[in-house]
């Protein structure tokens, strides 16, 4: 049922029963009589109604609630009383002669009067509930605004740190790719000459999906390869890069570069060596996508804030509901990334 009726429905509802208490307690009169009374009420209602709210239309404009909502309903209220006076005292003097005496005694004139001025008052006040609820309508849309353009604002933080992040590719992989490059050229330059093409690769990727945050599990596992024959010509066996990502998995997304992040993070932080070579574990189960490394600690590394981390946490946050879980075991550390 609409707002706009409720009201209409109260006055006949009410009408209805006291109507309903006039012929249990008022003896003698017909069926008609009732009827007739019962119709002149709900009119009489109607038409008070009707006035109060006009009345509150035209202080809606000259005296609004912000301005004060006391001052306010004791104005209102005093012009809906003034207004409805001649209304009632019509209504009571044309059905006085068929009333008994001791209804038209001064102690029912006075419970009278109390009731139409409490009738008068509701009906007023449900103009100002009216005007609270949409206050309160208003600031529960107000602050889900603030909220949803906060998290827009802190998604579009967070897209722009990683961005910056993932432009970079990392000093660390940078300075140790072109070290490794400078010895490649002196000792075997035909493997220097591969080592390039898989360089120039990784850039190639960047710079063509520099635009977007997330790619096809697919196409960051082509990627991704290139990265891995990099790790391959400085470590040879000392990297073993484990790739089993099922067919439907490729086809779900992932954001750019996340694996060559992680895969560089185990490097920087794990003795490399070939007697005891870092294994890196990438495979699917139940829509995630599962990153492991075994653990073997330098003793000795660059400082790391983990940042990148924290930021491809917060910006899966934006991209689904579902949580990465990062698992800092005794023997090994693991990422695991919901398929997107």
């Amino acid at each position: 049922m609409k707002n706009k009726f409720i009201p209409y429905v109260i006055i006949c509802v009410g009408s209805v029963i006291s109507a309903l208490v006039r012929w249990w307690v008022i003896e003698g009169w017909s069926v008609w009589w009732h009827s007739l009374f019962l119709i002149m009420q709900i009119a009489g209602f109607l038409l008070e109604w009707e006035i109060i709210k006009r009345i509150n239309a035209f202080l809606d404009i000259r005296m609004p609630y912000s301005d004060g909502s006391t001052k306010r309903l004791l104005v209102q209220q005093g012009a809906a009383i003034i207004v409805a006076l001649p209304v009632f005292l019509l209504f009571y003097f044309m059905v006085t002669t068929y009333l008994k005496p001791y209804f038209i005694t001064p102690q029912f004139l006075a419970i009278l009067s109390v009731l139409i001025l409490v009738v008068i008052f509701l009906m007023n006040f449900y103009f100002y509930n009216e005007y609270l609820s949409k206050q309160w309508k208003d600031s529960v849309e107000e602050k889900a605004r603030l909220q949803v353009t906060t998290a827009q604002l802190e998604k579009e933080k967070s897209m722009m740190q990683y961005h910056h992040l993932k432009n970079q590719v990392n000093p660390h992989f940078l300075f140790n790719a072109f070290t490794s490059l400078d010895g490649l050229i002196q000792t075997n330059s035909a493997v220097a000459s591969d080592y390039v093409r898989h360089l120039s690769k990784i850039y190639r990727y960047v710079l063509e999906n520099k635009g977007n945050e997330i790619v096809l599990i697919g196409i960051e596992l082509e990627f991704i390869q290139h990265y891995v024959s990099l790790l391959k010509i400085r470590f040879n066996e000392a990297v073993k890069i484990n790739l089993n990502v099922s067919n439907p998995a490729k086809e779900k997304g992932i954001v750019m570069v996340t694996l060559q992040m992680l895969i560089d993070n185990a490097v920087k932080h794990n003795v490399v060596h070939e007697r005891s070579p870092l294994s890196i574990d990438i495979y699917d189960e139940n829509d995630f996508l599962r990153i492991r490394n075994n653990k073997q600690p330098r003793k000795q590394i660059d400082h790391s804030t983990k940042l990148g981390l924290k930021q491809l946490v917060q910006l899966y946050s934006f991209l689904t509901d579902k949580a990465v879980t990062i698992t800092d075991h005794e023997h090994f550390f693991e990422v695991k990334l919901p398929l997107l």
